[in-house]
């Protein structure tokens, strides 16, 4: 078959005609610059020769920069590159033509050479300025230093191949060879089909980096309907871009022309209104086909292949979207050109009514369709390494800053490489949604919060996050119903008829909405899905981090919200994790006392931390290596003169603390090798007395004489006491080591199991008599009186972490807080002389000393009864010290009985005669008052207004002694009648 010659199309006449008119206004001006210059020359005689150079260099510079900026030498190499010889004559003939014309110009050109001379350097002088203003100010917007902001991820698409971080470099570049090898097809339309966010614009820009490198080949035209969504002709607007992208990349002074024929063409008749007439102007008689050829002629006669890229067709509404199809179709008859369609099937068959019919439309319409899809590893990739690399453009992200959101992408990273993955995949399934997730966490300032330190579950804090962005409503009820204190329908409960957590049944409401959100719901709240154990099983460290709890004791869900909301963490010390790190740290062999010297352990501001810290350490002591448990000994007991005494029984850390350190040595205190832990033989055990005792190897370091050390004074005492009396096996506070340590280590033979009460008095009596000795040593027999040294206790060593000056300018506070230290000191004389003089043997409250003689095994009291000598005898005993009578009485009102409770007359508290004799003889009692009552009588008229406080109530010498008084008499009485 012959082939077929194309027909010669006539040439565009206003092509040459501006060609022409170029060549003639460009010798023109050189003409009428000569006159200029001539006119000005004999001016320059006076001028100094450097002056002159120095001015014709800045210009020639002037004028080279200003083409540089504008790209003077890209134009004219494009142009050199389309050896348009004819133009080139064209122009040259328009320099001749003005020599020609130039005689019919003399009056004009004798009006320039007569003009001033000066009006050469005013003309250069302007047209300097003009070409040196654009030319400073872009100087200025390049030296501008852009201003400080918040660093967020953008969401432009990549460019280069160093910037994939999807790795899909490949399948780029050999998609950009298929459409550059399809040159021969006519119409050609290519399809990008992937939901949004997956790459579509990053795809066809690293496809167009491959185009680059055949400038003479390709042409790529990139067309963005959204951005003329609502011009009225989309096929004008497109034939005029692909019209600018062709002048840019190749000349061909011919397109213009051919393309505003056919935009003429496709708008059709046109009105023109001139002085109030409408003229209608109409098109020529070329046909839509014909305009086509002739824009196709000229692409072939610069030898360019097109492709037109058209982006984003699935943002536009159905509407629009059709006008952009209908002006690709009616463009298909450019041989030269390709189309690149880049859309989601799933978006436009959406956004119409018949979605089948939509779909079989694209498959028309389409000839070659290529779908994106993102694999969850490159996603991972991402999470944990590629955001490192430069090419991510993520330098606008501060590195130290994705340093500290590295735990969360970490973690979901983690997500994205379980069983769930497919499940998030709505959420974080491509890297607009990862971008969007990491600007997240730093508008929340995530990167703030140190969260290693605190009991977020990473995969909650997630699950949460996720529910922000994409569900705020359901976010937004969450958050209403689980603050400020409330539980609502979201946080798990106790189930009452069982010893599981179970959902509100209101929870079920929200299990009714689509599936995407209803699982991030299950993830975080459902008990089914969450699987947990009995509530007693659940481990401390799933009940302070999990958001699924939000009870009075762990407001778990709460923190996360207002972590969320509020941008606000818990405080280190408010946190499990900062104490798991600690004993973590002591497990592998650090000191104690460095860790609690640390900042998070400043006593004076959070001795809540000490008392957490030693309670997780006590309870992970079984796990202490030897070195490490006798570290842990010796600075708990060194440490407990700094620990507040403020407060009864428990309610002070340095109580608590005596409990700490006798669970330390029930469980660490024995046993321990470098590498493994004995049997609990009385043989093993035994190790715990010695340590109590200070025998063996232990000798000089025990327990009892380290409690009661001089410089400790009264509070030593009061620390030692409560120690013994903890370890009284009747009293089931689970110490069996250390009780079966009390008992074999007098009794090597004796057995350790049977009735609870034989047992609390054989292993207490060694340690009560120890104790009682030391009591005798260093008060009876050095004639001291405990009552006193107590009240000569500092205040400091009551308030050890400055509670008194913190609130010194609050008088409320500071009165609340000398009440409770008086109460504290009336309650270390109380309980240390009663465990002394207690006389009661195994009855569920301990034993107490005074059931034991100083020595043997008879338990016939005998220091119940030295105690009360010494008591009576001196420490109350005015004829030795006139203050004693103030000992007494105020012992009298620190046992006032509570009326309610114990039947007796009057309102409150009150004088009984159980209440006063407590665990003294009764006859002791009445021979004091018998022989000092008067005396005692006459000192609290003395001091009517001095007060005694207790815990819990407040009494005073000149309204509660009458009560008291009298109680006394009628013990005096009774005791007469006896006798």
């Amino acid at each position: 078959m012959a082939k077929v010659m194309p027909e010669m199309k006539m040439p565009e006449l206003m092509v040459f005609f501006r060609t022409l008119s170029v060549g003639f206004l460009a010798a023109e001006v050189w003409r009428v610059a000569s006159y200029l210059g001539k006119n000005f020359l004999p001016e320059l005689i006076n001028v100094n020769f450097w002056v002159q150079i120095s001015a014709i260099s800045f210009i020639t510079a002037l004028c080279f920069v200003y083409s540089l900026k504008r790209g003077a030498i890209s134009d004219a190499a494009r142009i050199t590159r389309s050896c348009r010889i004819d133009l080139l004559i064209t122009a040259i003939v328009g320099v001749l033509a003005n020599f020609l014309v130039a005689p019919k110009l003399k009056k004009f050109h004798d009006i320039i050479q007569g003009a001033d001379p000066y009006w050469t350097p005013t003309i250069l002088a302007i047209l300097c300025t003009m070409l040196l203003s654009p030319l400073v100010q872009n100087l200025r917007a390049q030296l501008r230093k852009d201003r400080s902001q918040l660093h967020f991820l953008s969401d432009d698409e990549i460019q280069q191949g160093k910037e994939d971080a999807l790795e899909c470099g490949a399948q780029a570049e050999s998609f950009a060879r298929t459409v550059m090898a399809s040159s021969a097809h006519r119409g050609l339309v290519f399809g990008i089909d992937g939901p949004w966010g997956v790459g579509k614009t990053s795809f066809i820009n690293l496809a167009a980096r491959h185009w680059e490198k055949h400038p003479k080949e390709i042409v790529v035209c990139r067309f963005e309907p959204l951005r003329f969504a609502s011009e009225p002709d989309l096929t004008d607007r497109l034939i005029k871009e692909l019209s600018a992208t062709i002048q840019r990349e190749a000349y061909a002074p011919e397109f213009r022309p051919a393309a505003n024929r056919y935009s003429r063409l496709i708008k059709g008749k046109a009105d023109i209104s001139f002085l109030g007439f409408k003229l209608a102007v109409e098109p020529s008689q070329e046909t839509l086909d014909e305009l086509l050829d002739d824009i196709d002629d000229v692409l072939r006669r610069i030898g360019k292949r097109v492709v037109i890229v058209i982006d984003d067709l699935d943002r536009l509404d159905a509407k629009t979207a059709n006008s952009v199809l209908f002006a690709t179709r009616r463009t298909f008859r450019l041989s030269q050109a390709t189309f690149i369609l880049c859309y989601d099937t799933e978006v436009l068959a959406g956004m119409q009514e018949e979605t089948s019919r939509v779909r079989e439309f694209l498959e028309k319409f389409v000839t070659v369709k290529l779908s994106l899809f993102v694999d969850t590893s490159s996603i991972r990739n991402f999470l944990t390494r590629d955001w490192h690399n430069e090419e991510q453009k993520l330098t606008s992200v501060p590195s130290d800053t994705m340093v500290r959101l590295g735990e969360v992408l970490s973690a979901l990273a983690d997500i994205l490489d379980g069983d769930n993955a497919a499940s998030y995949l709505p959420f974080v399934g491509n890297l607009r949604k990862i971008k969007r997730f990491v600007n997240a966490l730093l508008i929340l300032q995530m990167e703030r919060s140190d969260l290693s330190r605190t009991d977020f579950n990473r995969v909650d804090l997630i699950n949460l996050l996720l529910l922000h962005l994409f569900y705020p409503g359901t976010f937004r009820l969450i958050y209403a119903e689980e603050t400020e204190g409330r539980s609502g329908r979201f946080s798990l409960k106790r189930n009452p008829s069982g010893d599981n957590f179970i959902n509100s049944p209101a929870f079920s409401e929200q299990l009714k909405k689509d599936p995407a959100q209803v699982f991030l719901l299950r993830q975080l709240f459902d008990a089914e899905t969450l699987e947990l154990p009995a509530r007693a099983d659940i481990e401390q460290s799933v009940r302070v981090s999990r958001a699924c709890f939000n009870h009075e004791n762990s407001r778990n869900l709460e923190n996360y919200l207002k972590l969320i909301v509020r941008f606000a963490t818990p405080e280190p010390q408010d946190t499990f994790v900062l104490y798991q790190k600690a004993v973590e740290e002591v497990v592998k062999g650090k000191e104690i006392d460095i860790i609690l010297s640390s900042e998070n352990f400043d006593l004076a501001v959070y001795e809540r931390a000490h008392d957490q810290f030693w309670r997780l350490l006590v309870n992970r002591s079984s796990s202490l290596t030897h070195s490490a448990a006798e570290d842990a000994i010796t600075t708990l007991v060194e440490y407990l003169p700094r620990y507040a005494s403020i407060g009864r029984f428990d309610r002070s850390l340095r109580h608590r603390s005596i409990y700490s350190l006798l669970r330390l040595l029930d469980r660490a205190g024995w046993g321990r090798t470098a590498s493994e832990r004995l049997e609990n033989s009385n043989e093993n055990v035994i190790e715990i007395a010695r340590r109590i005792f200070g025998t063996e190897e232990y000798k000089n370091k025990g327990l009892l004489d380290r409690l009661v050390c001089t410089e400790r004074g009264a509070l030593g005492w009061n620390d030692l006491m409560l120690f013994r009396l903890q370890c009284s096996a009747d009293r089931q506070g689970q110490l069996y080591n250390l009780q079966k340590a009390l008992i074999v280590f007098n009794h090597p033979e004796a057995t350790t199991s049977g009735m609870v009460s034989g047992l609390a008095i054989m292993g207490m009596r060694r340690i009560s008599q120890v104790v009682f000795a030391k009591f005798k040593s260093d008060y009876i027999d050095r004639k001291v009186n405990f009552y006193a040294e107590a009240d000569a206790v500092p205040v400091e060593s009551f308030d050890t972490t400055g509670l008194l000056i913190s609130h010194k300018n609050d008088p409320n506070t500071k009165k609340a807080v000398l009440n409770s230290i008086s109460a504290s000191r009336l309650g270390v004389k109380s309980f240390v002389i009663y465990q002394l003089s207690n006389s009661k043997g195994a009855d569920g409250s301990g034993v107490g000393c005074g059931y034991y003689d100083e020595s043997g095994v008879e338990d016939n009291q005998g220091i119940s009864r030295l105690m009360d000598r010494y008591i009576f005898g001196f420490c109350f005993n005015p004829n030795i010290d006139e203050n004693n009578a103030h000992h007494f009485l105020d012992y009298c009102l620190d046992n006032l009985s509570n009326s309610f409770f114990d039947g007796i007359q009057g309102d409150g508290f009150a004088a009984s005669k159980a209440g006063l004799i407590r665990h003294f003889d009764i006859e002791s009692i009445a021979c004091y008052w018998r022989e000092h009552g008067d005396f005692v009588r006459g000192k609290a008229e003395e001091t009517p207004n001095r007060e005694v406080v207790t815990s819990n109530y407040v009494a005073t010498y000149a309204e509660d002694l009458e009560g008291v008084f009298k109680v006394l008499d009628d013990i005096v009485s009774e005791e007469n009648k006896h006798n």
